[in-house]
């Protein structure tokens, strides 16, 4: 038998209950927007930049110029005998690279022959003078007999009398004679050759026989007691190079240690090449002991002082292309435009164009403008 169908009450049906928590549901969600705080809305702060200033205090300093050269001698000489003959004794010590002092006799010639010469120059002076002597005791008897005949001859006759020209010869002959013996001897002491100054042996051509000439070169010779450097220097520094200064010579492998070397000369010409000009410097006994050795022909560094400036003094970085410096007056940018007394390759000498109150911008600003706000922080050393 078949039961009766009863149909479910409407608040118990699923789709009441489902409808009713959607309801709900967006109450809540209203309640919840509708009370939250609204933003408001606030003018963004504007953040003054922290930038690092310096004083722009003037100091006293001196620039310098850092620059290379090479070493030449100032003394070298391709060493020649004055006479020629064959060699008969060479120094022993007289060895490539040998230091020896001025004077030192390097070879000997051969003595036989100028001593000979010597000997003969001194029998020439002799026979000359014996014909003088004779010639002077002529002249007095012939003194004698121009007195008796005088007034009966002429000016020429009475010289011719007198025997003037005979003594005149005789006198030149000796003369003669004696300049021949002083060569003579001359020419035996140039049979030594002698060390002309100071120096080191550099290279040496002859030996114990042979035959040397005047145009013979036995000792190639570098002198030690002085050498030159020479090095360029652009031509702005050129007025500010301090002549009474000295430079500081050094070389990598000197491991800090620097030599000093005196400013000689100031070169007349620029050169072809780079246009800059050329400074001689003068370094005294190169070959010191306790000290690195200087070579000729070495490359070393040179630092050339300048004379002293009082100025303000910024690091090269801070100029601007166009030659302006950004500072810092009251809290604000400001771009000036300086006097530049000298351009190094890292400081600059600066004279007038600052305004009291300015301190130097250490930052790089990109699209900085004059009088824009900034906030300073000041170098702990005050400068």
């Amino acid at each position: 038998m078949n039961e009766a169908f009863t149909p479910t009450p409407w608040w118990k049906a699923s789709w009441f209950w489902a409808t009713v928590t959607l309801l709900a549901g967006a109450v809540i969600a209203y309640q919840i927007v509708s009370s939250a705080p609204k933003p408001k809305r606030v003018k963004p702060e504007v953040q003054t930049r922290l930038v690092d200033v310096v004083s722009l205090a003037e100091e006293t300093s001196r620039p310098m110029w850092t620059t290379g050269g090479v070493v030449s001698a100032a003394d070298a000489v391709s060493l020649m005998p004055q006479v020629s003959g064959r060699v008969e004794w060479v120094n022993p010590q007289a060895v490539p690279g040998a230091q020896l002092k001025q004077g030192a006799v390097l070879a000997r010639l051969e003595l036989a022959d100028f001593r000979l010469q010597v000997t003969q120059a001194q029998a020439a002076l002799t026979q000359a003078k014996a014909d003088l002597a004779v010639e002077q005791g002529q002249g007095k008897l012939a003194q004698e007999e121009y007195a008796i005949a005088a007034s009966q001859l002429t000016e020429d006759e009475r010289a011719l009398v007198l025997r003037k020209p005979q003594l005149a010869a005789a006198e030149a002959a000796v003369a003669v004679a004696e300049a021949s013996l002083r060569q003579a001897r001359l020419d035996l002491a140039r049979s030594e050759v002698r060390m002309p100054f100071a120096g080191r042996i550099s290279s040496r051509s002859v030996s114990v026989g042979s035959y040397a000439s005047a145009s013979t070169v036995m000792f190639e010779l570098v002198g030690t007691e002085k050498v030159w450097i020479e090095v360029a220097v652009p031509r702005t520094f050129l007025n500010w190079i301090d002549n009474e200064g000295t430079a500081q010579i050094s070389m990598p492998g000197w491991q800090s240690v620097s030599r000093e070397a005196r400013v000689l000369n100031i070169l007349p010409a620029v050169a072809d090449s780079d246009r800059q000009a050329r400074v001689v410097l003068e370094l005294s006994e190169p070959l010191q002991a306790g000290v690195p050795p200087v070579l000729v022909n070495d490359f070393v560094d040179v630092v050339l002082p300048g004379r002293e400036i009082t100025s303000a003094v910024i690091e090269s970085r801070m100029l601007n292309d166009d030659g302006s410096v950004w500072v810092v007056n009251d809290n604000k940018l400001y771009r000036r435009q300086p006097q530049i007394i000298f351009q190094g390759r890292e400081k600059i000498w600066l004279g007038t164009g600052f305004e009291r109150g300015d301190e130097l911008l250490m930052n790089r600003i990109d699209s900085a403008t004059s009088g824009t706000p900034v906030r300073v922080r000041r170098a702990e050393n005050g400068q």
